[in-house]
């Protein structure tokens, strides 16, 4: 059973997607009980004392899911992955996990009917495959990264999903190919969390 404070960041994951609508809504909210307070006044509340943070909630805290809803650039692969109720595994498991995330830009070039064939209950498998297809088990830093593409010229890395990514340098660029030869680009990274660490890709490797 996942603790208090797991559970408070796991509901997080599920209000993501609500969050930019509810926006507007909140504000006028917050404005209208920020007068309600002025002109009423209410008796003491007793607020109970604060609890501290367990290692595991500090973990959960900083982990890689974490940084993938802290990171503006990732915000559409965050929401996937809620959708697919993978949250609690890059929370809560230990790994570590390297994540190439797609950046919300490069999920724009999803055509229509892609979107709509992932935002379909009935192909949530299909979507968590295709969202493993950017998660490497085991952690590889840049500076790790980069070490084993200067060694051999490249770095070979096998998803969740079963298929294998390379990585290469091209000047200062860290570049991503699969097993088709779609190539992306490493736009940021790594990003540090409790297990693993994410960087951002500019593109979308091949689903199929």
């Amino acid at each position: 059973m996942p603790k208090p404070f797991s559970f408070l960041l796991i509901s997080m994951f599920a209000l993501l997607a609500f969050s930019c609508k509810n926006e507007t809504n909140n504000a006028q909210k917050v404005e209208i009980e920020s007068a309600v307070v002025d002109t009423v006044q209410k008796p003491p509340v007793k607020r109970a004392p604060k609890k501290d943070l367990t290692p595991e909630d500090i973990a959960v805290i900083k982990s890689v899911m974490a940084r993938i809803m802290n990171e503006p650039q990732l915000k559409k692969y965050a929401s996937y992955l809620v959708t697919a109720d993978m949250g609690t595994m890059l929370s809560e498991d230990k790994g570590p996990y390297t994540v190439f995330a797609p950046s919300t830009t490069a999920f724009e070039f999803f055509t229509a009917e892609k979107k709509k064939f992932y935002a379909t209950p009935d192909n949530k498998t299909k979507l968590e495959e295709m969202l493993k297809s950017y998660i490497v088990q085991g952690k590889m830093d840049k500076e790790t990264l980069l070490q084993t593409i200067s060694k051999s010229g490249k770095a070979k890395l096998k998803t969740l999903a079963g298929v294998t990514l390379t990585a290469t340098k091209s000047g200062e660029d860290i570049i991503i190919s699969d097993r088709k030869g779609v190539k992306v680009k490493v736009v940021k990274g790594s990003i540090e969390g409790s297990n693993g660490v994410v960087y951002v890709v500019d593109g979308l490797l091949n689903d199929d």
